[in-house]
């Protein structure tokens, strides 16, 4: 290539390439960019690269690289001037409670005075403007233009969910974090990563990345909080509600109090104490606000402006999204769709109807989705049928499996004698568990939450689990009984 030929622009999509730039023929699962080199040097390619040897290259600008990803990653990093050293980059990681916890930490943070972005699984924000997300985290290119455009922006903060399969395929490699916000880990993403020690390993990626001036927020109460720390040169904040706090800056939430309205409980902080009220549901989010209360005072937050926060959030949607309906029941619309999210989901539910004492029961209605990790779907089955009164199982986004397929493998982790019933038709099942409910109950939706669609054999139609409970909350409940 000439030296002085000018690179227009970088990308790994042959579709998008223009002339002048360079294509990253990457191998991906579904599709392999070395079939796309010919494709981007018609489309004026300045150049190529690609991990492969192959004759036909001989004579066109391509240049074999070892560990295209990473590679990919850097030249991102320097084509969109290095936007990690312009602003500082707070990555949130864990299996459950990264979108709310990255919602909390960005509010915070705005309610400072600080002009924050953010990066996750339901959108990304730039000053005022917000785009649709298409992965929870963005593949490098997206990344750090992304990034660029924050920083353009005069952008001071940027809170990013950070994905283990994000870590493990180097989309962040190279970012320089400011700190790491770890949530938890449970059974998850093992078609991906195949065990848990791998699972484990890739989140450990990020806070082993960290240089000696940032900071890992963790939480100790989960069994893997200290260990992923442990080899990182950050310094250390913990959270907890049950493991006692260690160092001065440590955070502990005690005398928890859960209901319908949300929580509170005392946030114990360097030998200080202080009264926390949230709107959010359920003892994970406590989790979610330690976590975020942490990583705000640490960048300098006033307690009060991370008080008023808590207290004026409105939630994330289709996080626990409650809906009280005219029969005195009350729907909450949830993303659980991992093993321990939906026992999760299921406990605060269940920890919510005891508190309020009103002998009511919960519902649960789930699906798991396909081509995704087998594994958990017995271990769903046991927990939904096991902890609620009553389980609908329904289908989530199918995709190219086969919806009775799914629910069969939901039912083996199912012992006989619980009470439950099959409707494949997810409004139909929602319908059903509006129908069965009255004053006191809780139907509890689970496994998509935010998403606005069900996929079908490769076909997205417009389906909304809200919008269908809003549907039927209003019409007159069946004669069933759970």
């Amino acid at each position: 290539m000439p030296e002085d030929t000018d690179i227009t622009g970088i990308s790994y999509d042959s579709r998008n390439i223009k002339p002048g730039n360079i294509f990253f023929a990457v191998k991906g699962f579904q599709s392999d960019g070395n079939k796309f080199v010919n494709e981007a040097i018609t489309k004026g390619a300045a150049l190529v690269f690609t991990e492969e040897t192959n004759d036909a290259f001989e004579n066109i600008p391509v240049i074999k690289v070892n560990e295209i990803r990473k590679f990919m990653a850097v030249v991102s990093g320097v084509f969109y001037g290095d936007p990690t050293s312009k602003l500082k980059l707070i990555g949130i990681t864990g299996t459950n409670g990264k979108t709310t916890t990255s919602y909390l930490i960005h509010s915070m943070l705005s309610e400072a005075g600080y002009k924050t972005g953010l990066i996750g699984t339901i959108e990304y924000r730039i000053g005022d403007k917000r785009f649709e997300s298409k992965l929870t985290t963005p593949d490098s290119v997206e990344l750090n233009m992304i990034l660029n455009k924050m920083v353009t922006e005069n952008t001071e903060y940027c809170v990013m969910e950070v994905s283990s399969i994000a870590l493990s395929m180097d989309r962040v490699y190279g970012l320089k974090f400011d700190s790491a916000v770890f949530t938890n880990l449970t059974s998850e993403h093992l078609d991906f990563h195949k065990d848990m020690n791998s699972y484990f390993s890739a989140k450990k990626i990020l806070f082993d990345s960290l240089e000696e001036s940032s900071y890992v927020i963790s939480n100790r109460d989960d069994e893997y909080g200290v260990k992923i720390t442990e080899d990182s040169n950050a310094k250390k904040i913990f959270y907890s509600i049950d493991a006692p706090a260690i160092n001065s800056i440590d955070l502990k939430a005690e005398n928890v109090k859960i209901d319908m309205n949300g929580i509170k409980f005392d946030l114990t902080r360097q030998g200080e104490s202080t009264e926390i009220n949230c709107g959010l549901a359920g003892r994970f989010n406590v989790y979610n606000a330690l976590a975020s209360a942490g990583t705000a005072l640490n960048y300098g937050a006033d307690l009060n402006g991370i008080k008023k926060t808590l207290l004026k959030f409105e939630g994330v949607p289709g996080r626990f999204q409650k809906l009280l309906m005219p029969n005195g029941a009350v729907s909450v619309v949830d993303y659980s769709h991992t093993s321990d999210s939906l026992k999760n989901a299921i406990e605060a539910a269940r920890e919510i109807i005891d508190g309020e004492g009103k002998g009511g029961s919960l519902i649960t209605i789930f699906g798991c989705g396909g081509n995704k990790d087998k594994t958990k779907r017995p271990v769903m089955g046991k927990f939904a049928t096991e902890l609620s009164d009553y389980t609908i199982i329904t289908s989530d986004n199918p995709r190219f499996e086969e919806p009775k397929e799914i629910i069969k493998e939901i039912e083996s982790g199912i012992k006989s004698g619980k009470k439950y019933e099959v409707i494949e038709n997810r409004e139909e099942a929602i319908k059903k568990g509006i129908e069965i409910s009255s004053e006191g109950d809780i139907v509890l939706i689970c496994g998509k939450g935010h998403e606005t669609y069900q996929e079908i054999k490769g076909v997205r139609s417009h389906f909304d689990d809200r919008e269908t409970v809003l549907k039927y909350m209003n019409q007159k409940s069946g004669n069933a009984e759970a």
